[in-house]
């Protein structure tokens, strides 16, 4: 063998030396975006959303036929013309049944768009979090983990979606808004004359200075909501979370009687929750009462501005309800930014959080990347003689006090070769590394010196100590990964009583909560039968007969042998009487190298 190749000791995240800088959250999400909405998929919503557009364009155009309906209406009323005022009656009935008509389809396709959003924006997320690089297992030890990745994925994807779809909406429609009824509000309103200076389409400019003085003060008094929306999605997933969490321990709980420590571990998240929204309730008070003030006195402003023209005869009623309108809708166009300001502030931090999630899920794909590039090639002879997997290795262990301590790392020395058919053994003092040498043979640890060789193209499969039982038919718990469909009755059967488990036989098809029905030692048992479904060319299997004795331990490793003869079984394990059935034994030890 070549002499040790040192890697560098790594806390699971890219140096900035390491590879191509990466690429901001921000980038990762827009170019996740970029590749999917650009795509030749896309455009069966490309074209819903432009059928959004034109009933948004047709919405404007009725929005300035009921404008021009107001002046009739109104200016008939005024001259008491009975014919033209039952008339306009008429005209209206036809109109509103057009834009409630448009309204209702226009609402429905935007739903059915949101939905398909959504949809597609989960699929591709949850891809990005369990994609085969196993980047959320390396993002997670990494402990940079954003919070609660899942709610991000389910909460995040929707308010996304519904946000972009209905801001854009909104803006383009005030965009037309803006060009069709300022043309209006500039011909009726004429020109002032304001210290010797014409101003043609005075309201025009009045209602543009309202609006920008209006903007001002509403990012001056609602800029703190984008931070307090973040903080309070934030506490809300924690507290969920801490709800599941408690009843996934409920029976430590129980026995602990620990009933009293977690109602208050409980009330102290809500109550941190409670304070933040509390501070954004007062917030949203203050934007509310400048906001809904506004909207008030945007009804009124352009009567009061347009009152001089009236009084001297240069408009009518019907042209004052014209201004009056066009006013309004031009003033509430200008004004988006102002009634979209807590859109847009939940908007920056659902985009925040998933880039976040993105970002570190990309740092962590590069990561495992970099781990899988450290194992070298097997040399062909001896991958052809069975051997899987050969490691003279030195890991890099943090002391028990956590990262913060000022003790030096542990280091510890493992020299393994597993070959095909062979069980080995793993062994040595408790948190002396052995977990974590499994891991690092798998492939999802980087803390190490020394020399780790893989065949290349063997398959490997890492049983960790704390089982996963899924909630649904014990076949498919058995299956596992594969789908429940490939294990037939008749292996389903053979594989439980070759595994001591054949009581359970007439329940393969029955849904419950596994992990609550089953004993430790089944579960474990469950888990080796999955392992065997899956005939790897290595399997790693960490303290999985702790909750067995040695005698039926024994039995189960022996079965295992003759069901998988053509694999390499490396096993840790604290039961030392099972080191006599294994065909070597590996075991931990102190290394006397410095810590770089």
């Amino acid at each position: 063998m070549p002499p040790p190749t040192p890697t560098e000791p790594h806390d699971g995240i890219p140096s900035a030396t390491s590879g191509p800088a990466p690429r901001s959250g921000s980038q990762v999400l827009r170019q996740l975006l970029r590749s999917w909405l650009l795509s030749a998929s896309a455009l069966p919503w490309w074209l819903l959303f432009a059928f959004l557009l034109a009933s948004n364009t047709a919405s404007v155009r009725l929005s300035v036929a009921l404008n021009e309906w107001n002046g009739r209406f109104f200016d008939a009323l005024q001259k008491v013309d009975a014919p033209a005022i039952y008339d306009a009656l008429f005209d209206f009935i036809w109109l509103a049944a057009v834009i409630i008509s448009l309204l209702v389809l226009a609402q429905y396709a935007k739903n059915r768009l949101l939905l398909s959003l959504r949809r597609e924006l989960t699929f591709r997320l949850i891809d990005r979090w369990l994609s085969n690089a196993g980047a959320h297992y390396v993002l997670r030890e990494s402990g940079r983990e954003p919070d609660n990745p899942d709610q991000r994925i389910i909460e995040d994807a929707r308010s996304l979606m519904s946000l972009v779809v209905n801001l854009s909406l909104s803006f383009i429609e005030s965009v037309l808004t803006i060009g069709s009824f300022s043309l209006i509000l500039w011909n009726l309103s004429g020109s002032i004359t304001v210290l010797g200076f014409t101003i043609p389409g005075y309201m025009f400019w009045v209602c543009l200075s309202y609006t920008i003085v209006a903007t001002l003060v509403t990012h001056w008094i609602g800029h703190p909501l984008k931070n307090l929306n973040f903080t309070g999605q934030h506490k809300e997933a924690d507290l969920r979370y801490a709800f599941i969490e408690k009843r996934r321990y409920a029976d430590a709980i129980a026995g602990a009687q620990g009933e009293a420590r977690e109602r208050e571990n409980l009330k102290t998240r809500f109550l941190e929750l409670y304070d933040v929204l509390v501070h954004l309730v007062k917030k949203q008070r203050d934007l509310d009462f400048f906001t809904v003030g506004l909207g008030q006195v945007t009804h009124l402003a352009p009567i009061f501005f347009a009152l001089p023209s009236l009084l001297a005869g240069t408009i009518q009623l019907g042209g004052l309800m014209q201004i009056r309108g066009a006013f309004t809708d031009v003033a509430r166009s200008f004004s988006w930014f102002i009634f979209a300001y807590d859109d847009l502030a939940r908007l920056a931090a659902t985009w925040e959080r998933l880039a976040h999630l993105l970002n570190g899920l990309a740092e962590a794909e590069e990561t495992r990347r970099r781990i899988e590039g450290a194992a070298e090639a097997l040399p062909s002879a001896e991958a052809a003689a069975g051997e899987t997997a050969q490691a003279r290795l030195v890991l890099t262990l943090p002391h028990e006090e956590g990262k913060g301590s000022s003790l030096p790392a542990r280091r510890t020395a493992f020299t393994l070769a597993a070959r095909r058919g062979r069980l080995v053994f793993v062994t040595g003092e408790s948190g002396a590394g052995k977990s974590t040498f499994l891991k690092t043979i798998a492939g999802f640890y980087e803390n190490f010196t020394g020399v780790l060789r893989k065949s290349g193209g063997e398959t490997i499969f890492w049983v960790p100590q704390k089982p996963y039982l899924l909630k649904g038919t014990l076949r498919e718990n058995l299956a596992y990964p594969a789908p429940p469909e490939s294990l037939p009755d008749e292996a389903c059967m053979k594989l439980l009583a070759d595994m001591e488990l054949g009581h359970l036989a007439h329940r393969i098809d029955e849904a419950a909560e596994w992990a609550n029905v089953l004993s430790g030692g089944e579960q474990q048992r469950v888990l080796l039968i999955r392992a065997v479904l899956a005939r790897p060319d290595l399997l790693l299997l960490d303290e999985m007969t702790s909750a067995l004795d040695e005698d039926a331990a024994a039995r189960i490793l022996a079965q295992l042998r003759t069901l998988l003869p053509e694999t390499a079984v490396v096993m840790v394990s604290h039961q030392d009487g099972l080191s006599r059935h294994a065909d070597a034994v590996v075991r931990a030890e102190p290394s006397p190298a410095p810590v770089p």
